[in-house]
């Protein structure tokens, strides 16, 4: 008969498969839904002409969308307007990031947006022309047949940013959820024991331990924080795709983390307080308000007197440097105790 325990860690174990399984299947919606965008960006935009231009200006005074806005063109000379973008960093400037330059089509001028001096042939997204640089080319006092003269569109060359962005979260988050797919399908498939399964075995009987802990779950639970629980004997955590379990007879050390946060490394903006517990088998740390946490060290100082509480650099540096052994001196005061 299977036991709640490993009910409970197949359960989170298929869980994360399936969030694997979707977070594959919207990958693969939303790469659907931009396929032309997708076409242009590995194959690169079509060819255009001055008529094309002409049209995506019509749609833009008519505030429709471009037909095509990937375009590749060519035209005549190219020539620096003297606009540029600078990105800064403080206050500090760092580098000229992009150029604004002037490309002859036809009879008219189109501002091209290039990381570097364009040849006459430039490949990008056509769209508005932003106000901000409207008012860096066309300054009040500009002549009207001057300003006429430049299409009020813009090609922006760096077209391929956004997908190379795309490519790069998404393969961040197919290699995070499949690395946890996988490990959980190995557990699902029998290949390897879930921790906490590996953990509970040692204590003995698992069916005993299971139902102990299911009892302790209903009738002796003394304070609940984030996904774990606290009952008279053990720490369960019951997470929307992750599972543990300890034992707190096995508990070695309790302390209480802060870590302050800044802005800049000056302004500060608050202090994240966490409980960290140790265990002869394991730790958990439970991020909450302080108050919480000193409610969970307390519950963990009066269930095992023997645990060391408190952190100092002579605990830590001990654990360190062995912790089986920093456990195994603790573990040796609570049997002199009990």
């Amino acid at each position: 008969m299977t036991t709640w325990i490993e009910r409970t860690a197949r359960q989170k174990s298929m869980g994360q498969v399936i969030l694997f399984l979707a977070v594959t299947a919207f990958a693969a919606l939303m790469l659907a839904e931009n396929r032309d965008y997708w076409r242009v960006f590995f194959s690169g935009p079509p060819h255009a002409t001055a008529r094309d231009v002409d049209a995506a200006e019509q749609a833009v005074n008519n505030q429709q969308p471009i037909a095509t806005p990937y375009v590749t063109l060519t035209g005549g000379a190219v020539l620096s307007t003297g606009v540029e973008e600078v990105t800064t960093y403080d206050g500090i400037i760092k580098h000229v990031s992009a150029g604004y330059y002037a490309l002859r089509v036809g009879d008219r001028i189109l501002i091209v947006k290039s990381g570097k001096t364009p040849s006459t042939t430039v490949a990008g997204e056509l769209d508005t022309m932003p106000p901000d640089v409207q008012s860096q080319l066309f300054p009040p006092g500009t002549d009207p047949a001057d300003a006429a003269a430049f299409y009020p569109l813009l090609l922006d060359t760096n077209y391929r940013e956004s997908g190379w962005s795309g490519i790069f979260w998404i393969g961040v988050a197919e290699l995070l959820f499949g690395f946890f797919a996988w490990r959980s399908w190995r557990r699902l498939t029998g290949r390897v024991v879930h921790p906490a399964i590996q953990r509970v075995q040692r204590w003995g009987d698992l069916a005993v331990t299971s139902g102990a802990v299911e009892r302790e779950l209903v009738l002796a639970v003394k304070t609940k924080c984030q996904a774990w629980t606290f009952t008279q004997d053990y720490m369960v955590k019951r997470a929307l795709m992750s599972f543990d379990l300890f034992k707190m007879e096995n508990l070695a050390w309790a302390y209480k983390k802060a870590v302050k946060r800044r802005v800049y490394g000056v302004i500060p903006i608050g202090t994240m307080y966490s409980a960290a517990l140790v265990f002869s088998d394991g730790t958990a740390q439970i991020t909450a308000k302080q108050s919480k946490v000193d409610e969970l060290l307390a519950l963990a100082s009066a269930r095992a007197p023997w645990a060391l509480t408190g952190y100092s650099d002579e605990l830590a540096k001990a654990y360190k440097a062995s912790n089986s052994g920093f456990t195994a001196q603790i573990m040796a005061r609570k049997h002199e105790m009990t």
